[in-house]
């Protein structure tokens, strides 16, 4: 989640909590104790978050630049080392799956996604016995 996601959805989460306990959302008062509310929420995920969280965040930023500049100029200057380019690759599979897992779940019928299920497992299966040979 970058920066701009967390501060809102932190917003939101002291919007619900501040007129849960009665206050006029309208109101400057109100206003006021949730923008201090989500910036306590922002600082202390940032404070208790595992530096992995923030690995990810800087990662998921990166892959939005590179895409908006390869959108805008049809080409992109990826970075020199392997190590970076795999953990791009990686997280870019990731989210390749989960957009077409969302369309899947969006049309699939129930006897698609068993059937899913049960080709998944094999396919799993397949790979851990070749794993360990």
């Amino acid at each position: 989640m970058i920066k701009g996601e967390q501060m809102r959805l932190s917003l939101m989460l002291a919007f619900q909590t501040v007129i849960t306990r009665g206050e006029n959302a309208k109101s400057e008062a109100a206003a006021q104790k949730i923008i201090s509310l989500a910036k306590l929420m922002n600082e202390f995920c940032d404070l208790h978050l595992p530096q992995e969280a923030s690995k990810t965040a800087k990662l998921n930023a990166d892959i939005n630049m590179y895409g908006e500049e390869l959108r805008k100029n049809g080409s992109v200057a990826l970075p020199d080392d392997r190590e970076t380019l795999i953990e791009l690759y990686d997280q870019l599979q990731h989210r390749k799956t989960q957009y077409s897992q969302w369309t899947f779940y969006a049309h699939a019928s129930k006897e698609a996604v068993s059937e899913a299920v049960v080709r998944l497992l094999k396919e799993i299966d397949d790979l851990r016995v070749r794993g360990s040979k």
